[in-house]
């Protein structure tokens, strides 16, 4: 074959024949059965139990107009409502008995989006379809990982493709193939920190872009401080720091080693990746019954938790990019009830990625100020 039809794949090296059938080495470890498509009988009624801002309803129309004629890059700060400017298109997609679905790196952010989506869209079918959740892969709403997009082969004629440029979806060229052949007609990309490569495919024409740097509440995004020193500095200033804290704090570290380390020395309860209790301990954060947290990047996007402080253990560490620093960041001041909040940056020496992080936030805040006035 001299294309994978599920990856996209066209390097013959990675193709094998076998019983007479073609097979790509790339994505043969992913089986399973394969969606049908569902279609409403009835028009789409979404229930929001809140109005949406005036700038999100003139984007909300704006995506749904042009996801009919291309791609759309929506570039939206952290807490701008990035799940509230597809619902439109969602909905207008449906009707017109058309496939849509979502997809996102991480299986917390499916499930979470799930609970959102299924009260927002009480007449529908909606489907999270994420490890331990694929026994059902058919509905009207689809909702995603990426890596479970291989079931779904040219299915979608809108693809929402949330946070693109969150690992491992951004360095994994299979899951990004799957993405690619999924879609037969238009995909939406969610993001707060867009890559080069997709800001120049708008500069080249290629994608619309739609950008919403205000969240719905109003207040600018928090400016991370900066404070700068050796490790067993950094371990003084974070907990003179959090005895002052008066909400609950994420605590963000760049490894697995450093977190046990912390966890050991602070006595506070530490999560990454592979914790088993993963999504119990976020459950027990959401809830307060955990008033720090330590974590690795697991939870820089898409888990939404409201009134916390953020700190950065080590944040001119390399596995900390200038797109991780400002999601970090956007999980403070993200609720009406709490718009405000404090960002530490704990580190040996400032870093490129740390001041770029700094000044794309500062340039929100003023795009913000200058769109109210």
């Amino acid at each position: 074959m001299d294309q994978c039809p599920r990856c996209g794949e066209k390097d013959q090296r990675y193709f094998i024949v076998n019983q007479r059938r073609s097979l790509c080495r790339k994505c043969l470890t992913y089986q399973g059965d394969e969606g049908q498509a569902v279609f409403a009988e009835d028009l789409v009624e979404p229930v929001l139990s809140y109005d949406l801002t005036e700038p999100q309803l003139k984007c909300s129309r704006e995506i749904e107009q042009a996801s009919r004629n291309g791609d759309v890059l929506v570039y939206a700060i952290c807490g701008a409502g990035k799940t509230e400017l597809v619902i439109e298109t969602i909905s207008s997609v449906i009707d017109r008995k058309l496939t849509v679905g979502i997809a996102v790196a991480r299986r917390q952010v499916v499930l979470q989006l799930f609970e959102r989506l299924k009260i927002i869209f009480p007449e529908l079918v909606v489907r999270a379809v994420c490890e331990g959740h694929t026994s059902e892969i058919n509905g009207h709403l689809i909702i995603c990982t990426t890596h479970q997009l291989y079931r779904y082969h040219q299915f979608f004629d809108v693809l929402i493709l949330d946070e693109p440029d969150a690992f491992p979806f951004s360095e994994d060229k299979t899951l990004q193939g799957f993405a690619k052949m999924a879609c037969k007609g238009s995909v939406v990309y969610l993001t707060a920190t867009p890559s080069l490569k997709m800001r120049n495919s708008v500069k080249e024409g290629h994608m619309h872009e739609v950008k919403l740097f205000v969240r719905p509440h109003g207040y600018p995004l928090s400016v991370p401080k900066v404070r700068t020193g050796l490790h067993y500095v950094q371990l003084i200033i974070l907990q003179r720091w959090l005895a002052k804290r008066k909400k609950q704090v994420l605590i963000f570290v760049p490894s697995i080693y450093l977190g046990n380390q912390l966890m050991n020395l602070l006595k506070l309860d530490f999560v990454y990746a592979g914790y088993e209790r993963l999504d119990e301990r976020i459950r027990a954060f959401k809830l307060g019954e955990i008033k720090f947290l330590i974590c690795t990047t697991v939870l820089e996007r898409g888990v939404t938790f409201s009134g916390i402080d953020v700190c950065v253990m080590h944040a001119d560490h390399r596995v900390f990019t200038h797109a991780s620093l400002i999601q970090i960041a956007g999980r403070v001041g993200r609720s009406f009830s709490d718009p405000e909040g404090e960002v530490l940056f704990l580190c040996s020496q400032n870093s490129r990625n740390i001041e770029a992080c700094l000044r794309d936030i500062q340039q929100a805040n003023a795009s913000c100020v200058s769109n109210q006035s």
